[in-house]
């Protein structure tokens, strides 16, 4: 198990470029703000210091039993940091302490290495001598890691000497070396195998002048300028979209590191959702007229408009695998990617990204190498197992028609639960899967929209929906289809589940599917495609299939199935959408009819299903 101690815990799409900076390799390495850390190390009070005539350098330099760590920081230049007037603590390992592998691994190092994984590992600012009334605390050293300080130990390492006085600090001799972790960002300059990841994130690290780290110069021409500036790096696809701050050392997440192998492989099934096309045209439900989507100029040059679409295609592709990576310890449910138990199957991840995953037992499964850091854990592995509904291609869920025909005014019903309490006979036709939708756990209301006969213009009228084929409203709002197999299911209600002695009278309806082909071609399909007539489809002449029209069972919440469809181009993040129209079949001129026939219209939902949870469903039904 692995912990970490004293923790607290719509996005445009662009390609961004990286300012490149030359970062000074000494002036500020020795710097540290006394305000970063005010929650642990705090400004002794003078009584505190002790008295002595050497420096800390000086105390080092001339003790025998130090002699690799001065050395080592003769060898960086931070001997002149240990000689300043600037006051600190140092907990030097002693010679035996520091093993010869280790030593001349550091050795080999270049200075910036030496400094931060070994110098500032071992030293924080100010007075923190050791006496019987010291009580375990955290020390936030000058790399910015974290460290149990007690009477008996140091990063659980015991003292050799303590308390030698200095006059620029105080010194504590340990018998061993505390060991340094990269913290998770720090650990993505590291990877190896794993460089499709590395070398995605790289692409958007930037850097800025941390003006709180920064020593203020004078101002020159009404401009700041600074003696010693500080340049710190970030990352927008971290912050962006993993929305993880992987460089906190007072936080701690699991990150997932897929190698090259599992990044291929999630590359190649993600890929094929986000096929654009230069310009997409669509039906305007709204406006009731063919216009062109936003997304893109319409006089663009087909080789520049294709090549927005291939970056606009990858930079999605990369988006959806990286969203999925990152997860906090804060989460009871996360607990098992930290080494504390394991998952049920039925257990829930949340990722910092905001995404539910369940079958997390099978990344626990895949994972090849589990590393510490500083601020958590690394988890390499050699597949992303997360179901693709869950992730780059869920599930999309209609209510509310967008335009309607023949009705002057829709009504939103929500029946509360218990009202339809003992009347289960009304749902016997709706599929286990539809239950978690139409009976959520977070509503005790069933809902649906109708227009009610008072609402249909004219006696005679036969009213129609029309559904935009999106979750959300208004212009890349939600979620959008994608460029894969969708199975398409509409939900119809009848008049017994508000009225239970009402009449009842069966639908007969049919459903066009408006769609954009590869060439911007628009197209109208009636659903289901090539369906036969059964016990539940029939056709209004018993032989021809461009006339279908569905029954279904009278007095019964009715899960209509219109099939398998494969939108060819992707919507999502545009404007446009591909839209269904359910419409009546039977005319209503005649009262005969209006009394056989259910004129209203009453629906729960229009449900796209993504193909392969789909079939996983049914295959368990």
């Amino acid at each position: 198990m692995i912990t970490k101690i004293n923790n607290k815990n719509r996005v445009r799409f662009m390609i961004m470029g990286v300012l490149s900076y030359l970062l000074p390799l000494t002036s500020h390495l020795f710097m540290t703000s006394c305000s970063d850390y005010s929650d642990y190390n705090s400004e002794p009070s003078a009584g505190d210091h002790p008295s002595a005539s050497q420096t800390l350098w000086e105390t080092i330099s001339s003790d025998p039993q130090l002699t690799k760590f001065a050395s080592l920081a003769q060898q960086c230049k931070f001997s002149e940091a240990l000689n300043s007037p600037r006051f600190y603590t140092v907990w030097a390992p002693v010679d035996a302490a520091i093993s010869d592998a280790e030593y001349n691994r550091l050795k080999a190092s270049d200075s910036a290495t030496i400094v931060k994984q070994f110098m500032q590992q071992h030293m924080t600012e100010y007075n923190y001598p050791i006496s019987s009334a010291l009580a375990s605390t955290t020390i936030i050293s000058l790399n910015a890691k974290h460290h149990p300080f007690s009477q008996e130990s140091f990063d659980g390492i015991g003292y050799s000497a303590i308390n030698i006085p200095a006059t620029n600090g105080v010194m504590h001799k340990l018998n061993g070396m505390s060991e340094f972790y990269h913290n998770l960002y720090e650990n993505i300059d590291n990877l190896s195998g794993c460089d499709l990841l590395k070398n995605y994130i790289q692409k958007y690290d930037e850097y800025y002048l941390d003006v709180n780290a920064s020593v203020i110069g004078p101002l020159r021409d009404g401009k700041q300028t600074y003696l010693d500036s500080v340049m710190k790096k970030r990352n927008n696809v971290i912050n962006s979209i993993m929305r993880a701050n992987l460089e906190d050392e007072d936080s701690t997440y699991c990150m997932l590191i897929p190698n090259d192998q599992a990044w291929t492989e999630a590359y190649a099934a993600i890929n094929p959702c986000y096929n654009y096309i230069p310009k997409l045209d669509y039906m305007d439900l709204e406006k009731k007229t063919l216009v062109a989507s936003s997304m893109k100029a319409t006089d663009a040059k087909a080789d520049k408009a294709a090549e927005a679409d291939g970056l606009l295609q990858d930079s999605l592709t990369c988006r959806n695998i990286v969203n999925n990576l990152v997860f906090s310890n804060w989460y009871k449910g996360n607990q098992p990617l930290f080494g504390n138990g394991s998952f049920a199957p039925r257990d829930t991840a949340y990722t910092t990204s905001g995404r539910s995953l369940t079958n997390m037992q099978d990344v626990l499964n895949h994972t090849i190498a589990v590393n510490e850091m500083s601020n958590g854990v690394a988890r390499t592995i050699d597949q992303l197992t997360f179901s693709s509904w869950n992730t780059y291609n869920p599930r999309i869920t209609v209510i509310e028609p967008e335009a309607t025909m023949k009705v002057t005014k829709l009504t939103t019903h929500s029946i509360p639960l218990a009202d339809l309490a003992g009347r289960d006979s009304l749902f016997s036709k709706v599929p286990r899967m539809f239950h978690q939708w139409l009976f959520p756990q977070t509503s005790r209301f069933f809902t649906y929209v109708a227009v009610d006969s008072a609402n249909i213009d004219g006696t005679t009228g036969k009213p129609e929906f029309s559904f935009a084929l999106r979750t959300g409203r208004g212009g890349g709002q939600g979620q959008g289809v994608r460029s894969t197999t969708y199975h398409i299911y509409v939900v119809t209600v009848p008049a017994q589940v508000e009225e239970p002695l009402a009449d009842v009278k069966p639908y007969y309806l049919r459903f066009y599917l408006s769609w954009t082909d590869a060439d911007n071609k628009q197209q109208l399909t009636v659903l289901p495609q090539g369906a036969k007539a059964s016990s539940e489809i029939t056709t209004d002449n018993g032989a021809s299939t461009e006339t279908l029209t569905y029954v279904g069972d009278p007095g019964r919440v009715n899960v209509i199935d219109l099939g398998e469809f494969t939108f060819p181009v992707c919507y999502h993040g545009l404007d446009a959408y591909p839209s269904l129209t359910m419409m009546h079949t039977k005319s209503y001129t005649s009262s005969a009819n209006r009394k056989k026939y259910d004129q209203q219209m009453r629906v729960a939902g229009v449900f796209l299903i993504p193909k392969e949870y789909n079939d996983l469903w049914a295959n368990n039904e």
